[in-house]
Order: structure tokens, then sequence, then C-alpha cells
């Protein structure tokens, strides 16, 4: 049975609180007592939490996501509203661009004070197949090229721009830039096979 909308906003909170946990754990410090205490009642919640896992409630995928992008996966490490690890973007159609806008935590820290590589390429990959969606071509990621050009920073505001370059039969081409304000940071290229769907009949 689907989340009815108090589930909905019940588990929203719970990852709400999970995300802040986990970026507090970045930074943790203390006394042996101390660390022993969060140990125990993270074990204690833990065991609540695995009575009531392998219940899934959540849908893979949301196709009523109307301009709000970051409804389409709902658990995706990337950008879903159910995912702890996940950046907090607020991902929209603008024309046909699609634009991710948010900033990244300790817990997507790769060298100091910056995003990592690996964290940068997974949002391109979301954000690229987003922008092909929303535009009608869904697909599945072929191929995916990121040009570093400078360091992404901790807790500043970035925004990510996708745009559909060309299309060819099933090959998709789509092109991103992420920038924070007007500073150009990295360039993506994203090659997608266009999703058809198969009448089993």
């Amino acid at each position: 049975m689907p989340a009815s909308e108090s589930q909905r906003q019940q588990l929203k909170g719970i990852i709400e609180q999970l995300s802040i946990s986990i970026e507090a754990s970045q930074t943790l410090g203390g006394t042996s007592s101390e660390l022993a205490e969060i140990e125990s009642t993270l074990q204690q919640l833990n065991q609540k939490m695995m009575k009531l896992s392998n219940r899934k409630i959540l849908e893979f995928y949301d196709p009523d996501y109307g301009n709000d992008l970051r409804k389409i996966l709902p658990c995706s490490p990337f950008s879903g509203y159910f995912n702890p690890i996940a950046a907090k973007l607020n991902i929209y159609r603008v024309d046909d661009t699609v634009v991710a806008e948010g900033e990244f935590g300790l817990i997507h820290q790769g060298p100091p004070n910056c995003v990592h590589g690996g964290i940068i390429s997974g949002v391109y990959d979301q954000v690229l197949a987003y922008c092909g969606i929303a535009n009608g071509t869904p697909g599945f990621t072929a191929s995916l090229r990121v040009n570093y050009l400078k360091p992404t920073p901790l807790f500043k505001p970035l925004r990510f721009s996708c745009q559909i370059s060309k299309i060819d039969e099933r090959q998709i081409h789509i092109e991103g830039k992420c920038y924070c304000v007007e500073e150009l940071l990295s360039t993506a290229e994203g090659l997608f096979i266009h999703y058809e769907k198969r009448d089993n009949h």
C-alpha cells in the first residue's frame, strides 16, 4: 500500500534527523563515556528501525513530479527527499533547461572544504538524466564525462544547469555546467540511451 501523506511527512522527518546525525558524525568528539552513550542510543534506535524494515511504502519512481524534479526518484542517494545522504537540492525546469540549486555539507567532503569529485559526478548523472525525463526523452546512462575546472566548495550556493545538445535516434546527448555564483567550476557531457517501453503482448 502506498504511503499516506502523513506517513510521507513522518518519513521526511526521520530522514532529516538521520541527515543531521550523519553530518554531525563528521566532526564528532567527546569522552569515551559520552561516545559510548551515543553508540548505545543509536543501537537501540537501529533495533527499532530494523523491526520496521523491509516494509517499504515509498514508490521507486514518482511520475507525478510536476516541476519538482527531486520527486522523480524519492530515494536517490544524490537527490532523493528520502535519502539522508542526498544533498538538499532544489531541482526544477525552466523551458528546456533543468536547474539544480543547493549546497553540500561535510558528508559530501573530499579534499578539505571541498565536495568530493565522485559526488559531483553522481549529481551530474542524476540531473542530466532528469533533463532527459523532463524533456520527454528518458534514458539510461551510457557514458558520462566530467571536466573539473576548479574545486567545488562546501557550504556555498551552487547551480547546475543542464540542456539536451543533440538527439540522434535513441542516443540523447546532454550537457551540464556547475557554477558557484558566476564562477564556472565544472562541465559534464552525458550520453543516454532512450528508454522505450516494450509491449509484452
